[in-house]
């Protein structure tokens, strides 16, 4: 009697998946992979996508954000999708500072060790700040809003 039940069960878990995946597929047929994604995935996927088209393949990125307990974690998201330009984090101790970090602070010893050509600043909460800087001798030369 128990097999039977545990059957049922699975039986009922495996059409109840399929009718989820055949409604995604309704619903995501004919569009491009980028609009797949973006639906899918949402917010941290566009914001990818802009970094993306601003950010050359061979750069190295420091990734600045307090958004470090948001779910989708963006910074896994920025890494998968910035691949193969290498991301970066403030340290290990606290990789997501509270407060957006002046340029003018940032260790320029560690900037110019990792080669650290670009700075992405991601901090939605309590600044609305989304920016890309490009780099150059540890001064910022270009400014992207990206709001």
């Amino acid at each position: 009697m128990c097999l039977v039940i545990f059957f049922l069960q699975a039986v009922y878990a495996i059409v109840s998946e399929g009718r989820k995946c055949y409604r995604t597929f309704k619903r995501l047929n004919g569009l491009s992979n980028h609009q797949k994604k973006s639906r899918l995935i949402g917010e941290p996927y566009r914001f990818a996508a802009k970094c993306n088209n601003i950010i050359p393949e061979n750069s190295h990125i420091l990734f600045l954000s307090n958004a470090s307990n948001n779910r989708p974690n963006y910074d896994l998201y920025l890494n998968y999708y910035l691949y193969p330009r290498k991301l970066f984090w403030l340290n290990n101790v606290s990789p997501y500072p509270e407060s957006p970090p002046k340029l003018e602070d940032l260790d320029h010893t560690f900037l110019n060790g990792k080669n650290i050509d670009w700075v992405i600043f991601r901090y939605p909460k309590g600044y609305g700040l989304n920016q890309v800087i490009k780099l150059d001798n540890g001064r910022a030369v270009k400014s992207f809003n990206l709001n």
